[in-house]
């Protein structure tokens, strides 16, 4: 095995979502368009604020979303403040994202999410 791969194995180790983890993603941000599969949302002002009051690290927040087994991909564009996340509607749900987002059934969302961990690792 090599040395990422191990790495990124103790980072998923590691790993354990809550549902206070999520609440970020309603603070910060609001579904712009959705289906199945693909989630577009918009970044608030709240957000780039927060940014560069240094409360909060734009790069390392979109390193850990790519860790989570359920998404397969995650697109920022800083032009227009637009997060696309591709994700496994097998796994999650598409109204458990839209929860999500809306701050509701945060606490099946973390146990959902750190399920899938443990079975990756």
């Amino acid at each position: 095995m090599g040395d990422d791969k191990a790495k990124l194995l103790d980072t998923l180790r590691d790993l354990e979502i809550k549902s206070d983890d999520l609440q970020f993603l309603k603070d910060y941000f609001s579904i712009v368009h959705h289906t199945k599969g693909r989630i577009r949302l918009r970044a608030s002002l709240k957000l780039k604020t927060a940014a560069q009051e240094n409360k909060i690290n734009p790069k390392a927040l979109l390193e850990i979303l790519k860790k989570i087994p359920l998404i397969l991909s995650i697109k920022f564009n800083p032009l227009v403040g637009s997060l696309t996340i591709h994700y496994d509607s097998n796994l999650l749900s598409p109204k458990l994202w839209e929860d999500c987002i809306n701050g509701e059934s945060l606490e099946e969302i973390a146990r959902i999410i750190n399920q899938n961990l443990r079975e990756v690792v």
